[in-house]
């Protein structure tokens, strides 16, 4: 492992000493930004769709280790996050889940990315984010119906650049992010970087809660875990990236890119009850290409792309030789992504054909050498989908309008543990959606849009069963997941509209959406009796509907004023007015689970223009309810405590979890024109939460950050 590190250092640091690097501070106007996730590379003012971007100096300036972290800071959305690098995200109420695929898509450079866990992602080479809420099948089909989260890396200039980056804190945390980009001739650019991040020391829960918490939700966070050290939650994680782009002629290019991911001896504590710890190492390797053509008025795109995913999770956290690996899992993604775009006066064509396929394989022991049920069975998805899209620009009216036909055929394969037989679906669906944005004068802006997406049931829910048996403290606890064959594939259609304003140093924005999805997929716990195990099944609902308003604004008081300093405050919420579904038995209409009431970020950021940035930074994690799986290590949550509103009764154990203020600062200063240094505070005053019931994430942690450019 450190062989590698040491040979990609050495690599870089090569490569780095041809380059020279040269500051470039500018402001962009929002409209300004071309969004990529289009795939028509449109510019801002001409989206319909609500879209949110994460610049490069956000990314630098607020405290974030992985794209999970970045995310949960800057926009706001619902997260399911774990110690030991696991995250997933949801938005709009379509709630996240650790265990099947997710509801929001995350691309690198406008292609998948191989995993839903973000926090597998670091951010060094990251430029920018674009986050695009609401139904995007139209474009990237099944997986799309929450939206979409296109992450752009780093591109070559002509404008040469380089930098190493060194990050010490509390907790043991040393981050080593080092990269280089530029054009080495006209025709030929290359990027390269690499990273390496490390927590040797296991992390403290915060001892303190800004927001008034009730004796209840003490309770739910257990009085002992306030200023605990947390055990074995250390990790370690390395990224080492690549770029190369060739010029074969004024309108032939060719790119390939890749990325690969390794991460060794990342502790998984379980949850803080039990702490039943164990570790697991991630590898995952991503390879990119395009080929285009482009002409005055046509681009023609060819990016044909692989992504695999090794998991590997061993029994216990000791480095015994005992240990063995109790579970792993092989998931390949692949496929060729094809679009050509027509310009001719006013309008704008798109039209392409996607292949894509999705492999996923595994293998469970109980103990070694003998073989368990796994979570789900073997499973492979292809999907061949046509689509095309107009974009109409009339004076400051923008159209656009698109449909895709999709062609899915999911395969699952017998597993004998778990009694089922070979299978094979097909599925055909089209995919519409309208939308139209309209500039109006002095800065106002109308926009609206309706579209269709839809999600076919992960194995996971259809096939699979495992259980688990082990210690609540002294309590023998068993829990078996039964999926179930008869699931129905889930719709939905998102309707959303929205006023903005966008005018020098003041920008807002206001949308409301509302969203009617069809055979969600939603659990059903049923208590043992007997010897028999608890049990989670999974079963379609009638209908979910999920509507909210979403605000986002700033306002840049020093440009305002006139001053060369910019001195911005910025604020942003998504507020659900409602979020329940209907049973299919039942008719009986109950609130969703792991979706926040709101969902808030804000703060206020300071920069001099002469070297010295600072950053006071606010998310406001809303209250939600979850189900509580820890009844027997909490004996002191009676049924009189659980949520009874909301369609549940007191049998359900549902819980209503308590809203929190994290706070995160920092401030950085430019020494040389090539020297910076900082400071970043992460939960500043120390709040004690979960983004998952029984996993208490870090207190305040402080950092230390030194870069050079060459």
């Amino acid at each position: 492992m450190y062989k590698k590190i040491l040979w990609c250092i050495t690599t870089l640091m090569a490569f780095t000493s041809t380059l020279k690097a040269q500051e470039d501070v500018k402001d962009y106007e929002l409209n300004e930004i071309v969004v990529t996730a289009t795939r028509m590379n449109l510019p801002l003012k001409s989206i319909p769709q609500k879209v949110e971007i994460i610049d490069k100096q956000k990314i630098v300036s607020i405290p974030a280790e992985n794209t999970a972290e970045l995310l949960k800071r800057t926009t706001n959305l619902d997260i399911i996050q774990y110690p030991g690098a696991s995250a997933q995200v949801g938005m709009r109420g379509f709630s996240p889940s650790a265990q099947a695929r997710s509801y929001t898509i995350v691309m690198i450079d406008g292609l998948p990315s191989g995993t839903s866990n973000l926090a597998t992602l670091p951010t060094s080479a990251i430029e920018r984010i674009e986050v695009i809420k609401g139904h995007y099948s139209v474009l990237y089909g099944t997986d799309a119906m929450g939206g979409v989260i296109n992450i752009i890396t780093k591109k070559a200039t002509m404008q040469k650049s380089a930098e190493v980056s060194l990050k010490g804190g509390s907790f043991g945390t040393t981050s080593f992010d080092a990269n280089a980009a530029g054009m080495l001739s006209k025709k030929v650019g290359v990027v390269i970087g690499f990273s390496n991040q490390m927590q040797q020391k296991d992390y403290r829960i915060g001892n303190n809660n800004l927001l008034k918490t009730s004796e209840m939700e003490r309770l739910i966070l257990s009085e002992n875990s306030y200023g605990d050290v947390y055990p074995n939650t250390t990790f370690q994680m390395s990224q080492l990236f690549g770029k190369f782009n060739y010029s074969i002629s004024n309108r032939w290019n060719v790119s390939v890119s890749s990325f690969y991911n390794m991460a060794s001896d990342v502790k998984t504590p379980g949850n803080y009850f039990t702490q039943l710890a164990s570790k697991k190492e991630i590898e995952r390797l991503n390879l990119f290409s395009e080929i285009t053509h482009t002409t005055t008025s046509n681009k023609l795109a060819i990016a044909p792309y692989y992504s695999n995913e090794r998991n590997s999770n061993y029994e216990t956290a000791a480095n015994s030789k005992t240990n063995f690996i109790s579970f792993k899992d092989n998931v390949s993604e692949y496929g060729v992504r094809t679009n050509n775009t027509h310009t001719f006066d006013d309008i704008t064509l798109l039209a392409g054909i996607d292949y894509d396929v999705l492999d996923y394989q595994s293998t469970r022991q109980f103990q070694k050498g003998s073989e368990a049920s796994p979570y789900k069975p073997n499973n492979k998805n292809q999907r061949l989908s046509a689509f095309a899209q107009i974009n109409y620009e009339l004076g400051d009216l923008s159209l656009n309008g698109g449909l895709r036909a999709n062609q899915i055929k999911y395969e699952i394969f017998k597993h004998d543990s778990l009694s089922n037989k070979n299978s094979s679906d097909n599925y055909f669906y089209l995919v519409p959606s309208f939308g139209l944005k309209y500039n109006l004068p002095r800065g106002f802006n109308i926009h609206a849009s309706v579209g269709k997406a839809f999600s076919i049931p992960d194995a996971f829910a259809t096939s699979g069963f495992y259980e688990v048996n082990t210690m609540v403290g002294s309590w023998p606890f068993r829990m078996a997941y039964v999926g179930n064959a008869d699931l129905k594939p889930e719709t939905s259609i998102t309707y959303e509209s929205g006023i903005g304003y966008s005018r020098g140093a003041f920008y807002t924005d206001l949308t409301f959406f509302n969203t009617t999805h069809k055979n969600k997929i939603v659990t059903r716990r049923t208590d043992g009796v007997g010897n028999e195990a608890d049990s989670t099944h999974y079963e379609n609902a009638r209908s979910a509907s999920m509507s909210g308003l979403e605000f986002i604004g700033s306002l840049n008081i020093g440009q305002l004023a006139g001053w060369n300093e910019k001195l911005e405050l910025y604020a942003g919420l998504t507020y659900m007015l409602n979020n329940t579904f209907t049973e299919y038995k039942t008719e009986k209409v109950k609130d969703l689970l792991f979706v926040n009431k709101a969902n808030g970020n804000f703060g206020i950021a300071y920069d001099n223009r002469k070297g010295f940035t600072s950053r006071l930074h606010a998310r406001y994690k809303g209250s939600h309810l979850e189900r509580d799986g820890f009844s027997r290590a909490r004996p002191l949550i009676k049924s009189d405590n659980y949520y009874t509103q909301g369609g549940y009764e007191s049998t359900d154990k549902i819980l209503l979890f308590s809203d929190h203020l994290i706070f995160d600062y920092s401030v950085f200063y430019s020494v040389t024109p090539k020297a910076r240094i900082g400071i970043s505070i992460s939960n500043l005053f120390d709040e004690n939460y979960t983004e998952k019931d029984g996993y208490n994430m870090p207190g305040r942690n402080i950092s230390g950050h030194a870069s050079y450019s060459f």
